[in-house]
């Protein structure tokens, strides 16, 4: 290799490497507020999924209509704190580290699923009292289960994740440890 294009490479190189750094340094750390609202989002979900795991049961018993209607606005109420929350995350996108974007973009496309197929459960309840153990309904019931459940999983996974951040973080702070991010960028150098 001529000594001309080997410096012009290493340049490169070099450049590559600090603008790699630069990039490490300007990604926002992570928010407080995005991570108590996945907290939050969290609970929400959890007892949408408690709930939506109970109609199922009703769908197996000889519960009457008003108890599954009963079921579903809990279900619904929460659904809906969930979505509030969620929404309010959202908002706060642009404040939250890599890994709260990522949440927050694998979360809200399953939020108006849930609310749509939820309010076609209610209605299909509302326009067939008398149905609640057959096959159409115990199928809405079911689907409404699998998407919560699904949903839950996610967050779950993601609010996990926090919690170990912010625990890891505090104890790098207790030991006096650079962060794993300052460390990344001293290696990028």
């Amino acid at each position: 290799m001529k000594p001309q294009a080997f410096t012009m490479v290493a340049t490169r190189l070099a450049m590559l490497f600090l603008l790699s750094a630069g990039l490490l340094v300007a990604q926002n750390k992570d928010s407080a507020a995005i991570s108590e609202l996945l907290t939050q989002v969290k609970t929400h979900a959890s007892l949408a999924n408690d709930d939506a795991a109970t109609l199922d049961s009703f769908t197996r018993s000889g519960v009457e209509w008003t108890t599954h209607g009963s079921q579903l606005n809990l279900m619904r109420e929460n659904v809906n704190n969930l979505i509030t929350d969620a929404n309010e995350m959202i908002a706060l996108r642009h404040e939250g580290s890599p890994w709260q974007q990522q949440a927050i973009d694998r979360i809200q496309p399953l939020l108006p699923v849930i609310a749509d197929h939820l309010r076609n459960t209610i209605n299909h309840l509302n326009e067939n009292r008398s149905l609640v153990h057959m096959k159409p309904y115990r199928d809405y019931v079911r689907a409404n289960q699998n998407m919560i459940e699904n949903a839950y999983q996610v967050i779950k996974a993601y609010a996990s994740y926090a919690q170990a951040t912010a625990k890891a973080d505090a104890l790098e702070k207790q030991l006096e440890l650079p962060s794993a991010s300052t460390e990344s960028a001293e290696v990028e150098q």
